[in-house]
């Protein structure tokens, strides 16, 4: 590794140049932040051994400067005062870690050992991840709504900027926050997903922070929690509308203050975690409710992306069945590509499809476990799909579904909504609970 020793007292600065050469490094030293400064900007330092103090300015407000032009330089901080709070600002900085001086040689050489093995391991793992990603075929969109999405994905991966992703269910979401975490810096670390709506409230705190051993009933041993798993990473949280309010309060604070305090223990642990949160819910409309905090809202939603339904996207629906039909898909049963024959095509590319991309992906992933051969038929769809190909007209082989018959269902539903919404006095819970359909599909129609 070539490192950069950033020490302002010459002795100190002399021996770390020594004894770091005589252990088989490149080294280079500054005597104040100008000529560190300088040495960082021709981008040829791996990690940078930076006092806190300096006498023409801050060791962590370098750091800050390194990170803001894109450098990827490890920082070390070296303080002599071994107080929390210099830590912790060190580490919040987006500092690797920190030694408190008097440094010890033998110390500074196992924490560099150690750093060099995460960064053997890094570079291990974007190798396999590359091989990986050119094995494995991708499908790109061509419609103009996700070419949008897909603009503003790439846009806001690099930064460390909180995201709020919303659309309905089985649009993709969750593969949107994992496409931002693999083109971010933080690829190298761990993406957690938590669906906020399958934790009990009781269990949320612990699942979140971690808690210590014997914090409360049950607990016989200390857990980490989420946050800290997913430090350095990115924490990926689905079904955010779902957050009770209680936890929401605590989410703010933890976002805000980058540190956990787990359930039962008194000592705070910074953390570096990314936050990409995903709902199917209206935010704004629950706010307003007063069952979403107005300030968390505003503060996931820094950075909003919302993702269209299949049905408003249309032009996407074919390159999508045969992406499908490639056995691309993740978990698919049935290996290798297969074919579909034109009366099935011709069925899929009418359907609604109020499931979206998931209820397309299940569909075809059930077709090729069903079908004899190397060819899905009609009779390999399902049921509500293909009973449309006896509703075709014999004289045109053409379905009558997507004319008048599929417009005259679709108003009877709508003045059937508005009649259950009328008659709740606006309550959409309650209008959804008559019409014997969850809130959120009642929302998926009304939009």
């Amino acid at each position: 590794m070539r490192i950069l020793v950033i020490e302002d007292e010459l002795a100190a600065r002399q021996v770390l140049v020594s004894v770091l050469s005589q252990a088989g490094y490149s080294v280079d030293a500054a005597a104040d932040a100008a000529q560190a400064r300088a040495k960082l900007a021709l981008g040829e330092i791996d990690l940078a051994l930076c006092d806190i103090r300096l006498p023409d300015g801050n060791g962590v407000a370098l750091l800050q400067e390194s990170r803001a032009s894109g450098s990827d330089t490890l920082f070390v901080m070296l303080t002599a005062f071994a107080s929390v709070e210099s830590a912790v600002e060190a580490l919040r900085a987006g500092a690797y870690d920190y030694i408190v001086k008097p440094v010890r040689h033998k110390e500074v050489l196992h924490r560099l050992a150690q750093i060099e093995t995460m960064r053997g391991l890094r570079e291990a793992n974007r190798a396999l991840r590359k091989a990986v990603t050119e094995s494995t075929p991708t499908y790109r969109f061509s419609s103009a709504p996700m070419l949008e999405v897909d603009r503003l994905a790439s846009k806001v991966a690099p930064t460390n900027s909180t995201v709020l992703i919303t659309g309905e269910s089985g649009t993709g979401k969750g593969m949107l926050a994992r496409a931002i975490h693999e083109q971010s810096e933080r690829i190298d670390g761990p993406f957690l997903a938590v669906n906020c709506s399958a934790i009990p409230e009781h269990l949320m705190e612990s699942e979140f922070f971690g808690h210590v051993k014997g914090a409360f009933t049950g607990a016989d041993r200390a857990r980490k929690g989420l946050f800290v798993g997913a430090d350095k990473g990115t924490l990926f949280f689905d079904e955010m509308g779902e957050l009770p309010l209680h936890m929401q309060t605590k989410l703010l604070n933890v976002i805000e203050d980058k540190a956990v305090r787990p359930v039962g223990g008194g000592q705070v642990q910074c953390v570096d975690t990314r936050i990409i949160a995903a709902t199917n819910r209206n935010l704004k409309d629950l706010v307003t409710q007063g069952r979403f905090r107005e300030d968390l809202y505003f503060r996931l939603g820094m950075f909003h992306i919302e993702i269209p339904p299949l049905r408003e996207r249309r032009s996407d629906l074919r390159g999508l069945i045969q992406f499908f039909l490639q056995g691309s898909s993740a978990g698919n049963h049935a290996s290798g590509p297969i074919e579909l024959e034109p009366e099935a095509e011709e069925l899929l590319l009418a359907h609604h499809w109020p499931g979206n991309v998931r209820e397309l992906e299940n569909v075809i992933n059930r077709a090729r476990i069903l079908a004899e051969g190397t060819c899905i038929c009609v009779g390999d769809l399902p049921t509500e799909i293909a009973r449309l190909n006896s509703m075709r007209s014999p004289a045109t082989g053409s379905s009558a579904v997507p004319g008048q018959l599929r417009d005259q269902m679709r108003r009877i539903e709508a003045n059937l909504i508005r009649g259950a919404i009328e008659d709740a006095g606006g309550d959409r819970k309650l209008a959804a609970q008559r019409l014997g359909i969850s809130l959120s599909s009642l929302y998926g129609k009304l939009s």
